[in-house]
Formats: C-alpha cells, sequence, structure tokens
C-alpha cells in the first residue's frame, strides 16, 4: 500500500496542518517574558551594585544591561572591549573564564572562588557584593591568582575605593 492510498482510504491522518493562534495566549506570553526579562535583569543588579560601590561606580550602572557587563570588565582590570568578543560563540567562554579570574584576583580571592565564578557568577556576585571582600584595585589583577597583596588593617577610613593596597 503506497502512501497516498493510506490517506486516501483513511488509514493515515493527513499531513497537514492549522494552526490557530489565540491572542490571550500570545498577550500571556509577552507578558510573562516582560516580567522574566524585568526579574533578571533586577536580580543581576542587586547582584553587581555591592561590588560596584565598593570599587567606587556608580550603583545605577549595575542595572543598564550590557554597559553593567562593561563596567564589570573595567572593574576587573580587562579591557571593555572584550564585550565585543562575548557575542562570539566560543569566545565568550574564554571572556567568562578570563572575568571570573580576574574578578576573583581584585577582591583578592583564590582559586576556588574564580571557579565558582565561572559557574555560579550570579550567587558568587552576591556573595563578593554583600559579604567581607574588599576591592583592591585593578592593578590586583596583575598579581597571580591568589596572591594579590594584602590588605591594610587601619582604620576604616584609610581605605578608599579603588584604592591599591600593598
Amino acid at each position: 500500500m503506497t502512501l497516498i492510498t493510506a490517506l486516501a482510504s483513511g488509514m493515515l491522518p493527513a499531513m497537514t496542518t492549522t494552526t490557530t493562534t489565540d491572542p490571550a495566549a500570545v498577550a500571556g506570553a509577552l507578558t510573562g517574558s516582560l516580567l522574566g526579562l524585568v526579574l533578571g535583569i533586577l536580580v543581576a543588579g542587586f547582584s553587581l551594585m555591592g561590588m560596584f560601590t565598593k570599587a567606587g561606580e556608580p550603583k545605577w550602572a549595575a542595572f543598564v544591561p550590557l554597559y553593567n557587563i562593561i563596567v564589570l570588565l573595567r572593574i576587573s582590570g580587562l579591557s571593555p572591549w572584550l564585550i565585543i568578543l562575548a557575542f562570539i560563540p566560543v569566545a565568550n567562554i574564554v571572556v567568562v573564564v578570563l572575568l571570573a579570574i580576574n574578578v576573583a584576583k581584585v577582591f583578592g580571592k583564590g582559586v576556588g572562588t574564580a571557579i565558582l565564578l565561572f559557574f555560579f557568577s550570579t550567587i558568587m556576585y552576591f556573595v563578593l557584593s554583600y559579604g567581607g571582600a574588599r576591592y583592591l584595585g585593578r592593578e590586583a589583577a596583575r598579581h597571580p591568582l591568589g596572591q594579590a597583596p594584602r590588605q591594610s588593617h587601619g582604620p576604616v577610613g584609610a581605605y578608599q575605593p579603588g584604592q591599591y593596597q600593598s
């Protein structure tokens, strides 16, 4: 039996598809997408806000998509032009690895933090933002991972955001 005879005899359903789009479903999908986007921007913004404050950057920059990545690259001692590589497949993974390593360096952390930053960046940004980590400055990115210069233990006013402590 051929396909045409099977279709003609009703043994197989017709291979035509008709789709109707329900306007309420489209509106619901768009509303859900918009809420998800806003929620994602807020979570990312609050996770970066403390890091930006510690580095002397404006808090509002944490809530602007793409610009917050440029500021994060600048804070970590990397070139802001690396944002272009973030849109190229495979190269974006290299950028994320470099960013994780340099963020760990400039906050005086080690290899474990860099690995956690790579895999769980949003959670680790919250930890660095609102934990006891101090921003050591862009110059700390020049040192090997986990061997950043010691922080000063002087009075609270002795430390300035972005000031390199040796």
